[in-house]
This record gives structure tokens, sequence and C-alpha cells, in this order.
């Protein structure tokens, strides 16, 4: 019966963690201290060496059940007090307060793996929705590929799924919608550099809708981060520009164009795909115009060959213009340009 009755406590206990953790310890520095008292006190009567930290010592040893056999109760006294602070009460509330420490671990080792817990990173990428292993896989591949982002800590965040597929090292996982705050209070969105909205479900015609309502959660939690959006129909825009979105990329109109392009023109796809990987050649940059030039885009454009970049289009407000003609630099503009490395405007601008 009393067994019985302890188990019963014993689940009580584990059920309401903290409390029951606390309560758990305390017992049992309840019964080391205890022990110690009447070991120092009954036992110091007959060994003038004995000290009350030999007496803590060996009521830590004995609740373990470690046992080295330095110290042992010598006195009637001593042993009793060993019967009932360490039989008794440190034996049981230490076995417990092991299980409970053991759950705790395996809990949040579990819950970590389902991105249940809040995670730890700073000047982190955040990926929102998994719509396939190998897309989310390409994604975090490219993005580690850029020098300046090699390392980065990786947040996927997403609910379609209950862990990750894959191990890649610094690549976390928080489970959890993407139009709640909470999950990005999980996922540390106040301290990421960007976000990648990618769609949900590349067959539902409501994808668009549901990366428009993230980035919008996102932009209302921390309206600094660099957001990204990927769009299935351009037709759906107008849902991305009336929220704070930094880009829209239609990723199906940009394919459906390469391949329309390749039956005329072959060899441009593969252009396109070297200039748009960070894995392989030149790749797009670009940088942003800081001050004015002396002369117009198609010198600068010249005299940069000369040094392996190929400046490409200047993008405008929302227009790109790739005919440099007569163009002058202005503060604002974004010049974007083919190079094996990443260049600031001024350092554009001095290698001429």
């Amino acid at each position: 019966m009393v067994l019985l009755s302890f188990i019963r406590f014993s689940r009580r206990l584990r059920a309401r963690r903290s409390l029951g953790f606390c309560l758990v310890a305390c017992v049992m520095a309840f019964s080391i201290l205890g022990n110690a008292i009447c070991y120092y006190v009954f036992d110091g009567r007959v060994n003038d060496e004995l000290t009350f930290g030999d007496a803590v010592w060996c009521s830590v040893i004995s609740v373990t059940t470690i046992g080295y056999g330095d110290f042992s109760a010598q006195t009637l006294g001593a042993r009793l007090g060993t019967v009932v602070f360490i039989v008794i009460l440190g034996l049981s509330s230490f076995s417990v307060f092991l299980g409970m420490v053991i759950d705790g671990v395996s809990s949040t080792v579990s819950k970590g793996k389902r991105g249940m817990l809040k995670i730890m990173a700073k000047d982190h990428v955040l990926i929102v929705n998994f719509p396939g292993e190998a897309r989310v896989r390409q994604i975090i591949e490219e993005i580690r590929s850029d020098p300046e982002h090699h390392g980065v800590e990786i947040v996927v965040v997403a609910d379609q799924i209950e862990g990750l597929p894959f191990l890649i090292e610094n690549v976390l996982f928080v489970r959890g919608s993407p139009h709640d705050p909470e999950t990005y209070q999980r996922a540390m969105a106040k301290d990421a550099r960007m976000a990648i909205v990618l769609s949900r479900d590349y067959s539902d015609p409501n994808s668009d809708a549901v990366a428009a309502a993230a980035v919008s959660v996102i932009a209302s939690i921390e309206d600094k981060i660099h957001i990204v959006a990927e769009c299935l129909d351009d037709a759906h825009r107008s849902l991305f520009r009336s929220v704070r979105c930094d880009a829209i990329v239609s990723g199906f109109s940009i394919a459906g164009n390469l391949l329309a392009q390749e039956i005329h023109d072959p060899g441009i796809s593969r252009m396109i795909e070297v200039l748009t990987s960070n894995r392989e050649g030149a790749t797009l940059y670009s940088a942003k115009v800081a001050a004015a030039a002396d002369s117009g885009y198609s010198d600068l454009a010249k005299r940069l060959l000369d040094h392996g970049v190929n400046l490409l289009a200047v993008n405008r407000g929302n227009e790109s213009l790739t005919d440099l003609g007569s163009l002058h630099a202005a503060i604002g503009d974004c010049v974007i340009y083919a190079s094996s490395k990443r260049y600031t405007w001024p350092q554009l601008t001095a290698m001429t």
C-alpha cells in the first residue's frame, strides 16, 4: 500500500515538473543535511578528526548509493539518522529526482527535434514553409555557397512537418503556424537578418495568399528584416505589394520564360543557371549606389570589364534598366553585375 502511494505520488510530481522538481530537490537536500548533522553530532563525539564537511560528503555519497566506505556511521544515533534520512527519505527522493532529470532532458531533446522550443540564434536566416525536402535543401545550399553567408544559422519555420527530414549543421527547426506571431517569437525573428517565404504548396491556388499573410506577420514583428517572397502567379503580385515585401520572385514565370527562350536561343538557360548559382562560375551581385559618379553607367561598364566585372542592369525604383545608354548614376540606384566576388559601390568606382 505504501509502495503504491509512493508510485502515485511520483507520477503526480512528474506531471507537474517544475513544482515537483523543486519539492523533490528540497526533500533530497533535507535528507542530506539531516543525516550530515546526525553523523557529525553523534560520531563527532568519538572521532575528534571528523569535520562537518566529512559528514556532508558521507551523506552525499550514501544518498547516491555509491558508498566509497571511507566514512560510515559508528554510533547508534548516527545509524538511526542514516536509516531515517538516507534509507527512507534520501534514496527515494534521489531516485525520483534522477528520474525527473532524465525525463526533463529527454523531453527537451524531443521537443527540440519537433521544433517546439524557442531557439537560440542571432543574425540568422528564416525559411518559412516547407514545400518539399529537395526544394528547401537547395535553398540552404545556395545561401551557404555565398562566402558572406557561409555557416550562417538557418531556421526553418513550418507546420507541414513534425521534424526536419535531414540533418545539416546549424539548421534549426521551429514548428508552428506561419501566421502566428508566437511562432516567430520562438524563431527569434527580431534578431534575424532576412526571411525567405516559400509557397506552401505548389499545387494549391491559395498558396500566394498564404505566403503573403506570412510576410505580413513577419513585417509586423520586425520592420528591419529583409523579406523575399515566392509568388506562383504574377496576377497575385498585388497581394505582396500590399504588405511590406522587399522582393517578389516569380519562380514559375521565370522558368516558363527560360523554357521558351531556350527553344529560340539554345544555351541561354545554362548561362542563367550559372549566373544565379553561388556554386559555380560568376554570380549575379547587386550594389546600392551610395554616391553619384562622374561618368555614365555605359562608361563605367566598359572600364569594369577590364576587372572581370560585367555591369548588366540598373534598378531604379520598380524599373530594371538594361539599356545603360546615357544613364548617369543616381543615389538610390541598384546596379546588377556579374562577377566572381561581391563588391560595394565604392569598390566598383575605385576600379576605374
